[in-house]
């Protein structure tokens, strides 16, 4: 008899346990860090308010660590910050269970030159500014390369490093890396950056202003689609399935094509 009250007692605590853990609040936090992200939740605030949830975002301006944590810590349901790559590194320094839900649209990568209107006219020596974390340095060597700046080592990753580098014909200075959020002011001494659309607007770069190439949409650069991120234990949860729901409908593809062309392709 004993036994049997010791093994329904622990039922109990377990059943317990795992209903606290349910997640039942009807607010769905959302980290953003950059446009145009805050503008696409607020076409869907209402769908989710008549589904009874209360949308909160909260903007950090292009700081892309505060959100990661502020995820992992509970302090928000996802984020729409990043990319597939820099997740995973994210995870892998912070010992991280993000995952993706769904990709959101895919930003246009490109080389800006604040003085040369055609790759072949970027003198020898010249200087590029590079974003300095691993998933978008790699990202940006790799477009050095489809523009026919640079050569890499065959068979190097999307994680491509300076030392992957097997030839540069135009000797080009590329050891000046930034983090991303200093792309837009590192620009204007440089003069020549591979920068996100984002840090273009900085500038009040829009279109093809300062273009001179632009990152072909292929089946490695889909793999760096923004995307929409939670943690693992949320992935099943009504909010998240909302979200996803009304992400992907045909006014939030349509805002993103009519106000952020230049700049991206929808990606769900």
């Amino acid at each position: 008899m004993k036994k049997i009250i010791i093994i329904m007692t622990l039922a109990m605590v377990f059943v317990l346990g795992a209903c606290a853990k349910k997640d039942t609040s009807k607010t769905i936090r959302v980290a953003t860090a950059f446009y145009p992200m805050a503008d696409l939740l607020e076409l869907i605030r209402e769908d989710l308010k008549a589904e009874g949830y209360t949308l909160v975002v909260t903007d950090f301006n292009n700081d892309y660590v505060a959100p990661n944590m502020g995820l992992m810590r509970n302090e928000f349901d996802v984020n729409m910050i990043q990319h597939e790559h820099f997740m995973e590194n994210f995870n892998a320094s912070n010992n991280g269970d993000l995952k993706i839900v769904m990709p959101i649209y895919h930003a246009t990568f490109a080389l800006y030159s604040k003085d040369y209107t055609k790759v072949e006219d970027i003198p020898n020596g010249s200087e590029i500014t590079l974003p300095n974390d691993e998933t978008n340095l790699g990202r940006a060597l790799h477009l050095l390369q489809d523009v026919g700046l640079i050569t890499l080592k065959e068979g190097v990753g999307p994680f491509a490093k300076l030392s992957d580098i097997e030839s540069n014909p135009k000797n080009l200075v590329l050891d000046n890396q930034v983090p991303l959020n200093q792309l837009s002011n590192k620009y204007k001494e440089s003069r020549l950056a591979v920068m996100y659309p984002t840090y273009a607007r900085n500038l009040e770069l829009v279109g093809n202003a300062e273009r001179l190439y632009v990152e072909v949409l292929s089946e490695r650069t889909e793999s760096f689609a923004i995307s929409l991120v939670t943690r693992e234990a949320l992935l099943e949860s009504e909010k998240i399935e909302l979200l996803k729901k009304y992400l992907s409908t045909e006014k939030v593809r349509n805002f993103l094509i009519e106000n952020y062309a230049w700049a991206s392709t929808p990606a769900m």
